[in-house]
């Protein structure tokens, strides 16, 4: 498992931006007309909307890109927009690595961390509630859940 020394979190570049949107466009080819629908945004306005808000990042572990992370920083709330993290990569600790760096560094300039995440990703739902993510609320015609939890709170240790 990696440390958390050994994630980097560097700005993305043009090329690692538009990976990670196509990555968003492949996870949700079945809802992105209605997620975009119920955002009452046009696709167009969409890549407006992330070209301009938050920042993403590149999750690399040796200089190398193993994922990528959309986040927004809203006054006392940090939203995390998307994470992926590249298929060969998964199960090693880097999604988990990455939710403590963010946690970390938000810490003191924002108060909550909030996710939105698949009603059917149960690996996801159980990564964020390892992390102390709670459900807030269903968005049913989405098919997603809100999770928050407070920024800078103390998990118990893994039984």
């Amino acid at each position: 498992m990696p440390r958390r020394d050994d994630v980097e979190l560097a700005p993305a570049t043009s090329a690692e931006r538009a990976e990670l949107l196509a990555l968003m466009q492949a996870d949700l080819a079945d809802i992105l007309d209605l997620v975009t629908k119920v955002m009452g945004l046009t696709w167009p306005e969409f890549l407006r909307l992330y070209e301009s808000r938050g920042e993403v990042r590149t999750m690399r572990l040796g200089g190398r890109a193993v994922g990528y992370t959309w986040i927004e920083h809203r006054g006392r709330e940090l939203h995390l927009h998307a994470i992926f993290v590249l298929p060969d990569h998964r199960g090693k600790g880097i999604g988990s690595t990455t939710l403590a760096r963010l946690d970390q560094e938000f810490t003191g300039r924002a108060d909550v961390f909030e996710l939105g995440v698949k009603q059917g990703n149960s690996g996801a739902q159980a990564l964020y509630r390892r992390h102390g993510f709670v459900v807030e609320r269903e968005l049913p015609e989405l098919g997603f859940l809100v999770m928050r939890k407070p920024l800078g709170e103390r998990l118990p240790p893994p039984a």
